[in-house]
């Protein structure tokens, strides 16, 4: 993984850099294909919170799932989908919307439009990415992030 950091006064590590285009993608088995990014966590050196990209084809969806020590925000970046919980609620989202998911909610993901649903994933404290990280790591790439743009 190329990164580039820029050390502090005391010749620690400050800042990393780390470029999208060189990190490895995580693929989720079927039948709840996605693929993630793994942008922050412990292996780059945080210690409190991990920052990743979720981004779900036309259709894709991920389980039904809690995460029972961390709470989530996502930043919806492109597309939309429906994020439903276990008591039923439904809430739209699209380009633009955050969610917040409190520890111990049940929640589901699932890309609505006929784009990529593209999403910034945030854990406090870090934990979740660590499940990412055993998904099937794939050379390809179904997204470009100039499309962001």
């Amino acid at each position: 993984m190329e990164s580039s950091r820029f050390l502090n006064s005391k010749g620690g590590v400050k800042v990393k850099k780390l470029v999208l285009s060189e990190l490895p993608v995580y693929r989720a088995a079927p039948p709840n294909e996605r693929d993630n990014l793994v942008l922050v966590d412990r292996v780059t050196g945080a210690e409190n919170m991990s920052v990743g990209i979720g981004i779900y084809s036309k259709g894709q969806a991920s389980e039904f799932h809690t995460h029972e020590n961390e709470e989530e925000v996502m930043i919806y970046l492109k597309g939309k989908g429906v994020m439903k919980t276990s008591d039923g609620k439904v809430v739209e989202i699209s380009k633009g919307d955050v969610t917040y998911v409190p520890k111990n909610e049940s929640h589901k993901l699932t890309n609505t439009g006929d784009e990529d649903f593209v999403f910034l994933f945030i854990y406090s404290p870090m934990g979740p990415e660590k499940n990412i990280r055993t998904w099937d790591i794939v050379r390809e790439l179904k997204y470009s992030f100039e499309d962001l743009g």
